[in-house]
């Protein structure tokens, strides 16, 4: 009988590397059977789909692990290689297509994603933290911060989705779930988050990751890349809202206080070059807004 060997190496708190008898996998542990169900579910439509930008399942695992084939030398895609931009982009605009197979509305374990509701929320929860806030950002700056925001969610309120099937949403396309291998081929992992929704605000959203990463040169970004050029009214007005300071914040709240302090250095200069370039990005998105005649 031949032994197996097994060798298991931490990533993250419910994540490994298994290495078993020359082999690699990711083995991830969930606590509710409920979601590995569900990403077990989701990969077995995408193989159907013949979708080629991710990781299947393998049998391996149980009710609460699942396990995946380990991608060997890839990295996160850096937003700021316009090379990385654009592999993504043609990931995610695969990932959407497989609409026409797979019919993602009619799958009832995943929710539609709730973009005003989440982004109305994430305002809320940066509020209700300013008393840990305050002891780092400066009050004009939180002042802005808001002023953003709700101007921004104002103006969602009024602007329309573009007029295409809703399908599978990634849902957290932040880089480190875009891993990129040695031929250049960005494959998307964790599919955690995954929803239903107009494949726009997916767009939406990889722009907010993205455009910090080019000194929020927006217009450069839309001359570049064509998916851009055809987003519709809502997605170009999400591109006001700072969720990524929101976001940032309100985490920095969450961490003890000694972490609080190394996190504040970094996040006060990014929050200094966000705002002094929001100016220029609401006049971008509002230029775009104002020549799409179907904008109110």
């Amino acid at each position: 009988m031949v032994e197996t060997r097994k060798k298991f190496s931490r990533i993250k708190p419910n994540v490994w590397m298994l290495e078993e008898d020359g082999e690699k996998f990711s083995v991830k542990r969930y606590t509710d059977p409920f979601e590995a169900r569900k990403i077990r579910e989701v990969h077995e439509r995408l193989e159907m789909a013949s979708y080629p930008f991710t990781v299947p399942v393998t049998k391996k695992g149980n009710d609460l692990i699942v396990v995946q084939p380990w991608l060997e030398n890839a990295q996160s895609v850096d937003f700021s290689k316009q090379a990385d931009r654009r592999a993504s982009i043609v990931a995610l605009e695969a990932l959407h297509a497989t609409q026409t197979v797979v019919k993602w509305e009619d799958v009832t374990f995943l929710r539609r994603y709730p973009l005003l509701d989440k982004w109305e929320m994430r305002l809320e929860r940066f509020q209700n933290n300013l008393p840990i806030i305050e002891n780092y950002l400066q009050k004009d700056a939180i002042q802005l911060i808001e002023w953003y925001s709700e101007q921004a969610l104002n103006r969602l309120q009024t602007a329309s989705a573009r007029e295409v099937p809703h399908t599978i949403l990634h849902g957290d396309v932040v880089h480190h779930n875009l891993l990129k291998t040695e031929e250049g081929t960005v494959f998307l992992i964790d599919f955690d988050l995954a929803c239903v929704g107009n494949p726009d605000i997916e767009i939406g959203l990889w722009l907010h990751r993205v455009l910090p990463n080019v000194g929020y040169n927006a217009a450069g970004l839309f001359s570049e890349e064509p998916r851009l050029q055809v987003l519709g009214p809502q997605a170009i007005a999400m591109m006001q809202y700072p969720n990524e300071l929101l976001r940032e914040w309100s985490y920095l709240a969450t961490l003890p206080l000694a972490q609080q302090h190394s996190m504040a250095n970094h996040l006060n200069s990014f929050t200094e070059r966000a705002l002094q370039s929001w100016d220029e990005l609401c006049y971008f998105s509002n230029t775009l807004l104002e020549d799409d005649p179907t904008y109110p």
